[in-house]
């Protein structure tokens, strides 16, 4: 199944750089968020970009741990990908984070939606949402401040869930 889902759930990604690069000024750093997506991100995404493209582009060659992860998150625009992880380390710290899931992802990415960033979320297994990417990346990078607000408001949701969850918790565990 991974190998004949490869082209169809990274085109719409891979796209989406060639876009980032050519229509703004920001340089794209491509960083597989997992050791086992090193191969694959190679080979989808920096292996298939155009020459032109390729000099706006930073490919990550090692696999990197969660701190450097983070530190590197926390001085960007934003990032989308198509796993969960990061997503969740740059919204708990206010950056804006698009995620493009797929079915055999579980339902894990749906907590976008949860808290208020369902207009982020892109399901790759739906085809119209593939054509949805492109611009909701290119309106992040281009209204920075707007997409830091709208990461804020999801972080601050989560918050006040977490506080909520922590006072019931206290009421019950202690009578």
């Amino acid at each position: 199944r991974n190998e004949s889902m490869k082209e169809h759930d990274h085109k719409a990604l891979r796209e989406t750089i060639v876009a980032l690069a050519r229509e703004t000024g920001f340089k794209v750093l491509l960083c597989p968020e997992d050791m086992t997506q090193m191969a694959v991100g190679r080979e989808m995404l920096w292996d298939k970009l155009p020459a032109d493209v390729r000099e706006r582009i930073v490919w990550r060659e090692k696999f990197w741990l969660t701190d450097e992860a983070l530190s590197v998150y926390v001085r960007s625009a934003g990032l989308f990908g198509s796993e969960m992880h990061s997503p969740i380390m740059a919204i708990g710290n206010g950056i804006p984070a698009i995620v493009c899931r797929f079915e055999q992802q579980t339902s894990k990415g749906f907590m976008w939606r949860d808290i208020g960033l369902d207009d982020w979320l892109f399901d790759l297994d739906v085809e119209a949402d593939h054509a949805r990417i492109r611009p909701a990346v290119l309106d992040l990078a281009r209204n920075p401040e707007a997409a830091r607000t709208k990461a804020n408001q999801a972080r601050t949701l989560v918050r006040q869930r977490q506080k909520h969850m922590c006072d019931v918790l206290r009421r019950e565990l202690m009578g």
